[in-house]
């Protein structure tokens, strides 16, 4: 059985999942029920907020029950199994005891997590299909790797690519003839990113793209001139249709100015040096298509010259603008695409080999390939590969979830109903405002009953969160929006925006207070800063702390301002800004001792930089093992320098080196490389939750959590529709661009594009957008237990639903005022607050040096590269691990080339290292011939094998020849420089096998070099 439980905002959704977590803990029938129960939400707040509230009802359950908020439930009729509604109080107490007990003794299988992280512990389970080391990184830095790969690609454009660099250039060149500026490195970066987007994924699987064939370079180069010669045909016939109607009127002795209010006087806007492409108006088609309204009543003699001469030329020119210009509107949004298109194929395979090159994984990349080893398998025996089997599953916040998501969630669902177990879906379509990363509320509003019939739906309509004054407001101000926004977008019922919102409407059950509403519009947006600052004064009196107050934005523009001129202002304030790590003081101070190891102030370089590291006083390591180990040197001296300024950075300081250890991982220890990346870099730290300071942050943050006060600014900035670019096919079928315009494109949807044949993807881009914005501001206005306030720019009064263009024409025309209130301010100093139960421990940054207490493994000395770089090109120690392991798995030289493919295969040596390398062992192999070591068809050999002595560590030579006459040849290959202590591991081989009765013993130590004789030493 699968439960949808549709939850407004403040409606109880984590009491609601941890109620069926603990309902299926009761019901469960072994001791490890939580094992097989799976809970994703999106957001590590939400998952350790949930994690919290079942610990802590299972905790009151075990004491007493009936001091718990669920035990009323439990029991009441709403519970439909009638064993937990006839469970003693004593059984009841007993089962939750057992498995808190037992989940805090297993906290691991604990199974609350965010659904990425699900989806990755699955992933990592498969890394060797899909080319990856076991301990490949997630990467959340998509633009990095994007910006690297641009790069790459753009260092190949050498002589000896001659095919890129003149598509390229071509593409240079047509791009300065359609504008005056152009950017080619900003271009490429725009098509790249635009390639790795949910959004492109989605339409790719969607139209089952054959991006090989579709983007080959011969098949753009047709496609273009197929588009060319459709925008230079209707170039051509619009100027002589334009003046074939001028001439006929001519004829009659009519003018355009004579015409009913002149519309004909638009046709001088269709010469020959005009722009051809601008849409004929509604009003002129109108009267073009009937010879009653070529002219006012009282011209009609001038109708009585032009009918039966008119009609033939208007008709023609008229229809132009109908099928042939969204033909030609088409083809030049398309042309403008084809050039970087054509170089689509380098940039996904330049990302591919940094992926690889780097074991990472960009996050964005691990759904689809998930779904690609989910598709046509045993899906059950896909996830039991991770060694968890999950029977139900609860799913938070499910109106985020993407279409993908879902699809690899799907057949787990179903194998979860087929087996009873017991499945729970909690969301909010009206909280859906993550559509630009791929969400689709379409699974909450309609997929999952669709798919489960069988599945039952609730909707929670208690509101225990917010005043009710606030709650009213919401609920007739947002019926009042859905309603007029399907007016003025067209959209018929029952897929529109009120039916969305249909269950807007809640009941206030927080009585502490009726709560207050305020709604403020200012004549220009600088006087809406002004009214912030009345605001936080006024609730400052009533007894508000600086903590109670939120104040949310759309973007972090606006936020950086408002946090400037509170700062100005003498309040404290948290905002995304105070929290980028580069704000620090000692972080700052610490990255300029690193400058000035990487370029001293003798070598020229860095200058000022580096005259005012070298003035702090620190002293430069001569030498440091990695670039934590040199961040943390300089950081200890910084410390000794001024600890009073270095304690009260500490969380910034831990962020700064934990960015640089998962550089690290990723680059490895190049400093240079290092301070590079740092320039664009903009790490923050984690938002702390205590402190008596006012919190700034962007609504989409604010998501699912809530605040005393919420003053909401800049209303008018939630607009209903911008622009925006998204891959589109062109529904071409039965005209010209058919067989022409296949596959997808970027296409920016303007209010242009309706004239086109992307003209259906428009107005579903404007609904979608719509409801985007209602949500955004529904999510903004329901964050608040006892106040609100919103501050808009004022609008014109009474303004139409057709021409709102943003959320303050709403505002106002729903309030009809220029200042709305509901309620008054409460006084803040009576309102009970939660008293802190945690002692918080003091931040600290302890650091010492090694002084010896670690001793650096002199092996690893050469595992990187001089630039830093990993790999078995880069470390010849790495390297020579490798080829150790083909050998051990080599019997006979026809062995080698399988062995070679099978450590490709594995991750252990790079695909273009593989030829190199089997050419090498084969040579070595050959070299050796003459001892028989590998041809000997009468011997036995012993790859790796232990040998077992009593009381002495395991011995296991490399290679072990048993011949036919009893005598044995050991050989240990060694890939670097002779040490003694070879020779003496190869007698006490030879002492072993002497005693277990084996005569001769010959040992050998062979020593494979790439840059130097190979030499064979005989003991």
């Amino acid at each position: 059985m699968i439960k949808i439980v549709k939850a407004s905002a403040g409606s109880g959704k984590t009491y609601t999942l941890a109620r069926e977590y603990i309902r299926l803990l009761l019901l469960g029938t072994t001791a490890d029920t939580y094992r097989h129960i799976l809970a994703v939400t999106f957001t590590n707040k939400a998952t350790d907020e949930m994690k919290r509230r079942i610990l802590d009802e299972l905790y009151i359950l075990a004491k007493d029950p009936k001091e718990s908020d669920y035990y009323d439930d439990f029991h009441s009729e709403k519970e439909e199994d009638e064993r937990i509604r006839n469970m003693s109080d004593a059984e009841m107490q007993d089962r939750c005891a057992r498995q808190l007990s037992n989940i805090l003794h297993d906290y691991s299988a604990f199974a609350v997590s965010t659904i990425d992280r699900f989806f990755q512990q699955t992933l990592r389970a498969f890394s060797r299909e899909i080319g990856q080391f076991s301990a490949y990184q997630v990467s959340l830095d998509k633009e990095e790797l994007v910006d690297e790969s641009v790069d790459r690609v753009l260092s190949s454009l050498t002589p000896e690519n001659p095919v890129l660099v003149n598509w390229l250039v071509d593409g240079v060149r047509d791009n300065l003839r359609r504008n005056s500026r152009f950017s080619l490195d900003s271009s490429l970066r725009a098509i790249a990113m635009s390639l790795r987007s949910d959004d492109y994924a989605q339409a790719a699987s969607e139209h089952n793209m054959d991006e090989e064939k579709l983007w080959s370079r011969e098949n753009l180069d047709r496609v273009r001139k197929e588009l060319e010669s459709i925008v230079d045909s209707f170039e051509k016939q619009v100027p002589p249709a334009a003046q074939d109607v001028l001439d006929c009127l001519k004829l009659c002795g009519v003018t355009p100015e004579d015409s009913n209010r002149g519309f004909l006087k638009a046709l001088y806007s269709y010469t020959a040096t005009a722009p051809v492409d601008k849409p004929l108006t509604p009003a002129f088609l109108k009267n073009a298509s009937d010879s009653k309204l070529w002219f006012s009543k009282s011209k009609d003699d001038l109708r009585l010259r032009c009918e039966g001469t008119l009609e033939g030329p208007l008709n023609k020119f008229t229809a132009l603008f109908d099928e042939p210009l969204k033909l030609y509107n088409t083809a030049r949004i398309i042309h403008r695409q084809l050039y970087n298109l054509g170089v689509a194929g380098e940039l996904r395979k330049a990302f591919a080999q940094i992926q690889q090159e780097k074991n990472i994984l960009s996050i964005d990349d691990s759904n689809a390939i998930l779904k690609g080893i989910i598709d046509g398998t045993d899906t059950p025996f896909v996830y039991e590969k991770t060694g968890v089997r999950f029977d139900s599953f609860l799913l938070d916040e499910f109106q985020d979830t993407s279409d993908i998501q879902w699809e690899n969630f799907l057949p787990l669902l179903h194998n979860s109903e087929a087996g009873s177990g017991g499945n729970l879906i909690v969301g909010d379509v009206k909280q859906s405002i993550y559509r630009w990363r791929g969400s689709d509320w379409n699974l909450l509003g309609s997929g999952v009953r669709k798919e489960f019939p069988r599945s039952r739906e609730t909707s929670l309509k208690e509101n225990y969160r917010t005043c009710k004054n606030i709650v009213e407001f919401n609920n007739s101000f947002f019926e009042y929006a859905a309603a007029n926004l399907d007016i003025a977008a067209g959209l018929a019922s029952p897929d529109n925006i009120s039916g969305i919102y249909a269950d807007v409407s809640q009941v206030a059950k927080f009585d502490e207070a009726d709560g207050s509403v305020d709604v403020v519009f200012c004549e220009k947006q600088e006087d809406e800063m002004d009214e912030i600052m009345d605001t936080l004064r006024e609730l400052r009196e009533r007894g508000c702390l600086w903590s109670d107050v939120a104040i949310l934005v759309r973007g972090n523009d606006d936020g950086s301002a408002i946090a400037a001129r509170l700062v100005s202002e003498g309040i404290p304030v948290v905002s995304d800004d105070s929290l980028f790590v580069k704000s620090s003081v000692t972080v700052r101070r610490a990255v300029s001792q690193m400058v000035l190891v990487d370029s001293p102030v003798t070598e020229g370089k860095n200058r000022v930089n580096s005259y005012l590291a070298s003035t702090m006083n620190v002293d430069i390591p001569d030498n440091y093992h990695s670039l934590v180990d040199l961040a943390e040197e300089i950081l200890r001296d910084l410390r000794d320098a001024d600890g009073k300024v270095f304690e009260a950075e500490i969380p910034y300081i831990q962020s700064f080196v934990d960015y640089i250890q998962d550089w690290s991982a990723l680059n490895g220890n190049s400093l240079s490389g290092f301070l590079l990346d740092w320039e664009e870099a903009q790490p923050k730290i984690a938002s702390p939750e205590g402190g008596d300071a006012v919190r700034i942050m962007t609504v989409h943050k604010s998501k699912g959590l809530e605040f005393n006060y919420v003053i909401f600014p800049f209303a008018e900035k939630v607009t209903l529709y911008k622009a925006s670019s998204h891959w589109c096919k062109p529904s071409a079928g039965g005209t010209a661009l058919e067989g022409v315009a296949e596959g997808i494109f970027p296409v920016l949807l303007s209010s242009g594009s309706e004239n086109s044949l992307f003209g259906d993807k428009y107005r579903k881009e404007l609904k979608l957008q719509l409801i985007d914005n209602i949500n955004v501001f529904y999510v903004a206005l329901t964050r608040p237990k006892f106040g609100l306030k919103v501050i808009a720019q004022s609008t014109k009064k009474d303004a139409p639903p057709a021409e709102w263009k943003n959320f303050a024409h709403i505002l106002r025309s729903y309030t009809k005022t220029d200042r709305y209130q509901l309620g008054l301010p409460c006084d803040f100093s009576a309102i009970k607050r939660k008293s802190a139960k945690e002692t918080r421990l003091s931040p600290g940054y302890p650091s010492w040096k090694e002084r010896g207490r670690l001793r650096f493994s002199e092996d690893a000395c050469d595992y990187f590269g001089p630039d830093g770089s990993v790999g078995t090109h880069a470390s010849n120690r790495r390297r020579g691990i490798v080829l150790h392991n083909i050998l051990s798995s080599v019997v006979v030289p026809e062995d080698l080339p399988g062995a070679v493919d099978a450590a490709v295969m594995s991750g252990e040596l790079e695909a273009s290292d593989r030829d190199s390398a089997l050419a090498f062992l084969a040579e070595e192999l050959e070299g050796v011939k003459q001892y028989g070591w590998f041809t000997d068809p009468s011997a036995r050999i012993l790859n790796e094998a232990s040998i077992l002595v009593r009381g002495e560590k395991t011995a296991r030579p490399d290679r072990v020849i048993v011949r036919s006459d009893g005598s044995v040849d050991i050989v240990d290959y060694k890939f670097g420089q002779e040490e003694e202590k070879y020779a003496s591991q190869l007698r006490r081989y030879a002492r072993l096998f002497k005693q277990m009765g084996y005569s001769p013993v010959s040992t050998y130590i062979w020593y494979l070099r790439e840059d130097s004789p190979d030499e064979i030493v005989k003991n």
